[in-house]
């Protein structure tokens, strides 16, 4: 059975959550090391890269591994019993197409944000105005299109996914 656009809103609100803490830890040691002269020279790029490789990547390979794993759901997804399988066929995901489903869901919006914020620094005008459009029309898009049509989003059609309701207290998927 497929999971309601709510429950999957809430489930996503959590993993949000989850990964705003992990960029708040990555930028708290970012500014210490700041402080203390270790990032002398480093420019907007590079610090917009390294935000890049230390909260994008991260994010986005360890909801690749819990949605791919055993568990096939993020801790979100686990406390609103969802999990995420295969469409139409309903089979485990795998990791290749976890990874992509989370490279569209996360890493394509965070990384289009990020891109944003080194022009407006670099300089700004039409590509920052651009970049920043995107950045908050790609994650729109994907809310509108979870609250539209068959209730699953646009990474999800493309991911060929679907995020399917459980039993409650219910740890795995059933086969």
């Amino acid at each position: 059975m497929t999971s309601t656009p709510r429950r999957r809103l809430l489930a996503g609100l959590i993993d949000l959550g989850l990964m705003l803490a992990w960029a708040l830890v990555v930028g708290a040691a970012v500014l210490g090391l700041a402080a203390g002269g270790a990032l002398r020279g480093v420019g907007p790029l590079g610090l917009n890269l390294a935000g890049i490789a230390l909260v994008v990547l991260p994010s986005t390979l360890g909801l690749t591994l819990l949605e791919g794993g055993r568990y096939e759901a993020t801790p979100g997804k686990l406390a609103h019993n969802l999990r995420v399988r295969r469409d139409p066929t309903g089979e485990r995901l795998g990791w290749g197409r976890s990874f992509l489903r989370n490279l569209l869901k996360l890493g394509l919006p965070w990384t289009l944000i990020h891109l944003a914020v080194v022009t407006a620094i670099a300089g700004g005008g039409v590509a920052a105005w651009l970049g920043a459009l995107l950045g908050v029309a790609v994650p729109v898009a994907y809310v509108v299109s979870l609250l539209r049509g068959d209730g699953r989003t646009i990474y999800d059609h493309l991911a060929q996914t679907m995020v399917i309701s459980t039993e409650p207290g219910r740890r795995f998927a059933a086969d």
